[in-house]
């Protein structure tokens, strides 16, 4: 009876760890299939952005949309992983800007899991959502963050680029899909921070890139 007992405590404690290593290794695999989805949309970003800052438009701006989540399977249902996206520069070779596109995880923020980047000889400009949809637009040197789950997401930005003189700024500017943060009001909040009062940017959207549907 005892022994008959033992087995049966052994073939249980047998099962529960080959549950637990077949566990380790979905959740592990999860992990490092959702890093490369990550890895794939950022890059979308930065070469999008590398495309529109080479062009030859002497002013061009485009609106991405974000997706809700990063997602393991096809659609934007909102449930994959939650996360931030922060656009930030650097010091590139040769004197150049180099302009950052990183992904974080919503929880650990300093955690990056994705990043693409490349240098500039532009200037870069940035601004700061909250102070924005406060109608107290801030410009800065240093970068952003985009938080698609927040209670007032910022879930879309707009990439603009102005040549005046033969010299080439570009701004980012953090905003939403959501009445009262709208891109085209940010944007003209910008522009009037940027320029001055009364004359803000000289160009409009040119383009819409709807990044949530692209890539999965």
């Amino acid at each position: 009876m005892l022994g008959f007992t033992l087995s049966k405590i052994n073939l249980l404690i047998f099962v529960v760890a080959v549950f637990s290593i077949v566990l380790f290794f979905i959740f592990g695999f999860s992990g490092i299939l959702i890093e490369n989805i990550a890895t794939d949309y950022i890059r979308i970003h930065e070469q999008d952005a590398f495309t529109l800052i080479g062009s030859p438009s002497l002013c061009a701006a485009q609106v991405h949309y974000l997706k809700d989540s990063i997602e393991s399977s096809s659609g934007n249902t909102g449930k994959g992983l939650y996360y931030v996206m922060e656009m930030k520069k650097a010091s590139g070779k040769d004197g150049m800007n180099k302009l950052i596109f990183a992904i974080a995880p919503r929880k650990t923020p300093d955690q990056y899991i994705a990043a693409a980047s490349f240098d500039t000889e532009a200037e870069l400009k940035f601004f700061d959502f909250e102070s924005l949809k406060n109608s107290e637009p801030s410009m800065n040197d240093s970068g952003t963050v985009l938080d698609p789950q927040a209670a007032q997401p910022s879930n879309a930005y707009v990439i603009l680029k102005e040549v005046n003189l033969g010299k080439t700024t570009v701004y980012i500017i953090p905003c939403s899909n959501r009445q009262g943060a709208s891109c085209e009001d940010l944007m003209f909040l910008a522009g009037e921070e940027a320029k001055a009062e009364g004359v803000g940017f000289n160009c409009t959207f040119v383009s819409t890139r709807e990044v949530s549907e692209t890539q999965n």
